[in-house]
């Protein structure tokens, strides 16, 4: 493949594209006015080069030290500094040096595609490339479309992608795209979380590892750097309007401090004396010898009822359970366990009220917090000490830690307790503070608000959103397939109470329910729900 590509930046993020497009077998020459810069990008690429075994690769790669006035470019790739007069002024030098017919692309994360589309000839072929850090290592590039950008060009530019061996999704353009702007909530809503004090940062962090998320999202700002970090977040912010997008206080403070994560030594971790200890969930033994201390009952329906009854089962010598309210009557009087799961959005407070009103007084009764507002409940209950709030988001077997509410009405017995029950089902447990929609909740069900909000807005298909984020951000699911497994109704009834306690900005969104159907079922539902939005 003789074909040319032109890269404008040899930053990290220039070389890393330069080197993934040379390793594909184009020519490509990078524009770098740098010194400096053009030296640790050659070295770079030598030695991913190196590692790879290929040291044709980097023999590929031309750097020059200024724009050319023509160039024989098939694409055209500009990775300069995230600042819209920086990159405008590439665009126009990138636009007069090659054909009319070349892709002219922007790497942009966070800035408009369509802006930048305006200040050349041809806009019909510009469009955005958003590749991930690193590009050696991530899969994805986000092909960004502006309302002028041709099929011709889509066409081409996946095709290009395609060769360079990445994972093409598609999007209109819009803040943020597609990764920046469902991301959003993971670290704008565990900012609001440990401003309410619901649990420490490394605690917060634990439970979202336990979830199945690679870094917490403290430990990933971190990483990443507040700075960075918060300068997407206003982007996305300024350019939607939109008040959930709005950066906490916090993370204004942080940065204006210098506290900006790793590369400054301190930010929500201290790394002085280099990257500290992560905080891992003690998890309980899976198997053991059965308990025949305790008589549990499993209470509710649905595919949580049905998870912890079978675990109950295989854990205890005295286990039954009850799918129907109407039969609360049949619990024993013996019973030292109810672990109540209801259907799994609806409040329960009139059925703990009963609960308490039969059991004997030792009795331990476990309530969704997710649903139910556990202080409330307790108000309720002639042995408020007896309850205890907990939090699995969908499946129990994908959630290593489950959250516990750490209710001031809460025995500590209770609590120790809980902590064992869980335990013997092979799970840790980290106590939180009884807030609307806890942590895993808040974070986990506005990320599936945010990824069902791109859809209903023609910003990407479902199937693009959960590629992207899982391939984009690590996700350990996409938020559709996520959301499918929690289902419509209990994210819902969770970003209600959320939206009650802090804002209707957290609502959920109306087209929610489609996550309730089939996959294609839902497809159509959500395009004509769109189709009904516009007319």
């Amino acid at each position: 493949m003789d074909d040319l590509v032109l890269v404008a930046g040899g930053g990290a993020m220039g070389a890393g594209i330069a080197f993934v497009t040379a390793q594909a077998g184009y020519r490509v020459e990078v524009v770098e006015p740098d010194a400096a810069s053009r030296d640790r990008a050659r070295d770079r690429m030598q030695r991913a080069a190196e590692r790879g075994g290929d040291a044709a690769i980097a023999q590929r790669v031309t750097f020059l030290e200024a724009m050319p006035e023509r160039s024989d470019a098939v694409v055209a790739i500009e990775a300069v500094p995230e600042r819209f007069d920086c990159k405008r002024d590439v665009f126009v030098a990138l636009s007069s040096a090659i054909s009319a017919n070349a892709l002219l692309a922007t790497n942009t994360s966070s800035l408009s595609v369509s802006d930048l589309a305006d200040v050349v000839a041809q806009p019909q072929r510009v469009l955005g490339l958003h590749f991930f850090n690193p590009p050696e290592a991530m899969k994805l590039v986000e092909v960004v479309y502006t309302a002028e950008t041709s099929d011709d060009t889509l066409d081409r530019a996946y095709e290009f992608v395609e060769r360079i061996g990445k994972t093409a999704v598609t999007a209109a353009d819009t803040p943020g795209f597609i990764v920046n702007r469902v991301a959003r909530p993971y670290y704008l809503q565990a900012m609001r979380a440990l401003e309410r004090e619901i649990a420490s940062a490394d605690e917060l962090d634990a439970l979202a590892r336990s979830a199945g998320f690679r870094m917490g999202p403290f430990e990933l700002m971190d990483f990443i750097g507040l700075d960075v970090n918060l300068a997407t977040s206003e982007s996305v912010y300024a350019r939607s309007g939109e008040a959930r997008f709005a950066p906490p206080a916090m993370q204004r403070e942080m940065v204006a401090a210098g506290r900006l994560g790793r590369k400054s030594g301190e930010g929500f971790y201290d790394y002085r004396d280099g990257v500290p200890p992560r905080i891992e969930v003690s998890i309980g033994e899976d198997g053991g010898e059965t308990n025949a201390d305790e008589s549990v009952v499993v209470l509710g329906f649905g595919s949580l009822a049905d998870e912890v009854a079978e675990r109950v089962e295989q854990r205890f010598a005295h286990a039954a359970r009850i799918e129907n309210d109407e039969l609360l009557d049949e619990i024993s009087l013996g019973a030292t366990i109810v672990f109540d799961t209801g259907d799994g959005s609806s409040d329960r407070s009139d059925v703990l009220a009963q609960l308490d009103s039969v059991l004997g007084s030792e009795a331990i009764i476990f309530a969704d917090a997710y649903a139910t507002d556990i202080d409330a409940a307790a108000k309720r209950m002639r042995h408020p000490e007896r309850l205890i709030g907990y939090g699995v988001l969908g499946s129990l077997s994908t959630q290593r830690a489950v959250e516990i509410v750490d209710s001031e009405q809460a025995s500590d017995d209770a609590l120790g307790l809980a902590e064992e029950f869980f335990a013997s089902l092979g799970k840790g447990v980290v106590l939180v503070e009884n807030v609307p929609a806890l942590f895993l909740g808040r974070i986990v069900g506005s990320i599936v608000n945010e990824a069902v909000t791109v859809v209903n807005d023609e910003i990407a298909t479902p199937d693009d959103v959960d590629v992207a984020m899982r391939l984009g951000t690590n996700y350990p699911i996409g938020p559709f397939a996520w959301g499918r497994e929690i289902g419509a109704k209990r994210i819902a009834r969770i970003l209600q109470r959320l939206a009650r306690a802090e804002g209707d900005e957290f609502a959920p969104h109306r087209s929610l329910w489609v996550l309730d159907l089939d996959e294609e079922p839902a497809m159509q539902a959500a395009e004509a729900e769109a189709d009904a939005a516009r007319s």
